[in-house]
């Protein structure tokens, strides 16, 4: 008898696959406003790409870092430094649509991006920043917020469009499984009032 096994094929994923981020993920109301808000965009403007999944929209605040693999001493930093941040609810206003430039290694895949800001979102991005340097971790010291709708070839040049706006009521810790598309809630943090 012979046996046949078969195994993921592993080459796909990057040498550094256990990607670690802060966010701000928009509850189903809102998810269902930018879903919405993607469809007729992309039927009115023709375009074509792959669409993130509506459980990946998120607006990152922190990049953590990539990889080999996720120790207990690392989540432990990144839960204590989401757990210092004691800030109000952020309500986020995505007023523009464009195309940030693709990778190097990936001109067919422009990320095609909603922008928002406001204050509230500045102070959160910073006070979080502040946190991770004291937990040991590299911050960066601003930030363009945005949500990544999809990754297309076509260039959208940036464009205002009727404000699609949210309330963050938290903030998340994200393990990504790089080249898997698949996210997992490390933990999550209340935003008060």
């Amino acid at each position: 008898m012979q046996y046949t096994l078969s195994f993921y094929n592993q080459s796909r994923r990057p040498k550094k696959p256990e990607r670690l981020f802060y966010c701000l993920m928009p509850d189903r109301e809102a998810c269902g406003r930018l879903v919405r808000f993607i469809d007729g965009f992309f039927a009115e403007n023709d375009i074509r790409g792959s669409r993130l999944k509506t459980e990946r929209l998120h607006m990152t605040l922190h990049h953590i870092g990539d990889f080999k693999r996720l120790s207990t001493a690392l989540l432990y930093r990144a839960k204590l430094a989401g757990k210092a941040v004691s800030e109000g609810q952020v309500e986020l206003r995505l007023c523009s649509i464009r195309s940030f430039p693709p990778a190097p290694n990936k001109p067919n895949r422009r990320p095609l991006v909603l922008l928002g800001d406001g204050q509230r979102l500045r102070t959160l991005f910073h006070t979080l920043g502040h946190a991770m340097r004291t937990n040991r971790f590299e911050a960066a010291d601003d930030f363009e917020p945005h949500v990544t709708l999809s990754y297309s070839p076509q260039f959208v040049p940036v464009q205002a469009i009727e404000p699609i706006r949210f309330v963050a009521k938290d903030f998340v810790l994200i393990h990504s499984r790089l080249g898997l598309t698949q996210y997992e809630v490390i933990d999550r943090w209340p935003l008060g009032t």
